[in-house]
């Protein structure tokens, strides 16, 4: 198959939202962390940008994602994710955890799945088999750091521990 301009744009939108999209989430104050087990970040699913980056891993509202905040999310939807408890997340059981956001997001706005949601899903497995770094089937906790790495090192374009409004967007982005 050969590499086409739409094909390289697919791929490089499923990156983006790989790194936006919600996922996987770890430790932070534990009543926050309790609090958001049960529901999580509902908003939104997937999607680009620092709004799009705050609002799926901004914990309290207060429009600032604390690396404490970010890891949190990322590990408890992994953790989430696990449904057999294995340490690692099989392609079904990615795409069901942000499936599950993803109605939430739909239930929760009063809108019926519709095509956008179909290419969202159809992006999330795309999504996992570029994350599935070494291409064995599943994303590992290894793979999964990887990632939380490059998307928080991409967000924080200020490099000030933090992501919020005075971020200014990567070069080349609005």
């Amino acid at each position: 198959m050969k590499a086409t301009p739409s094909v390289i744009s697919a791929v490089a939108g499923a990156i983006l939202l790989s790194a936006c999209a919600a996922q996987p989430g770890g430790a932070q104050a534990p009543q926050v962390a309790a609090t958001q087990a049960g529901s999580g970040p509902a908003r939104p699913a997937g999607g680009h940008g620092r709004e799009a980056f705050i609002g799926s891993y901004d914990l309290n509202g207060d429009g600032v994602v604390t690396r404490a905040e970010y890891d949190a999310v990322r590990k408890q939807r992994f953790k989430n994710a696990d449904k057999n408890g294995d340490g690692v997340l099989t392609e079904e059981e990615y795409v069901a955890e942000f499936e599950g956001r993803l109605k939430e997001q739909y239930f929760k706005s009063g809108r019926q799945p519709d095509e956008a949601y179909a290419n969202s899903i159809r992006q999330a497995h795309v999504r996992f088999a570029l994350l599935d770094r070494n291409r064995d089937g599943v994303l590992s906790q290894d793979e999964e750091q990887e990632i939380m790495e490059k998307t928080w090192a991409q967000a924080d374009t200020n490099k000030d521990g933090k992501v919020d409004a005075n971020d200014p967007p990567p070069p080349g982005r609005n």
